[in-house]
């Protein structure tokens, strides 16, 4: 559990940095490295606690990954360190705004996270299936069992997608 959470700290680092990026190929895990650097400069060869290597995360946090406005991770390291649930994400509702002929549309939905308890927030990755390609839009918090979301989509999406790169600790449905 320990190692898949690391992962998913490392891939929500990495997907912060595709927000308007143009060449997602340039996209590194260049911010994950950087905490686990600090990691090592503050810390060497010391036993770190989780509290710690928490705010060395936290230290490194792009603002797309602050939770309600704030830079922590307490909303991780609550739900996900010290919970033990393993959801299942769904997008139910889902209803496509279209503006126009080559211009982005919108698309608005129901988030769904189910098999967790209330207090579960996660940062879940979506994206729009286009022409055969998966391409990430953002990641919504999701909040509880349903969290509704509008987000623009490049234009010709008739399809969304919940992590599928398998990023998050999850259940298939």
């Amino acid at each position: 559990r320990g190692t898949w959470l690391l992962h998913m700290l490392r891939t929500m680092m990495r997907d912060a940095q595709s927000k308007g990026s143009a060449n997602p190929q340039k996209i590194t895990d260049e911010p994950f490295v950087r905490a686990l650097r600090k990691l090592r400069k503050e810390y060497g060869d010391e036993a770190v606690s989780t509290v710690e290597l928490m705010r060395i995360f936290e230290s490194e946090l792009p603002p797309s990954l602050w939770y309600e406005g704030h830079k922590s991770l307490d909303w991780f390291y609550e739900g996900w360190i010290n919970g033990s649930s393993i959801p299942t994400f769904t997008i139910h509702d889902v209803k496509f705004e279209d503006r126009g002929k080559g211009k982005a549309a919108t698309v608005s939905g129901t988030l769904m996270q189910e098999q967790a308890p209330d207090a579960l927030v996660t940062s879940v990755p979506i994206y729009a299936s286009v022409g055969g390609r998966n391409i990430f839009l953002k990641r919504v918090f999701a909040e509880g069992e349903q969290t509704p979301f509008r987000i623009s989509v490049p234009s010709g999406t008739r399809k969304l997608l919940v992590d599928p790169e398998q990023t998050l600790l999850s259940r298939a449905k």
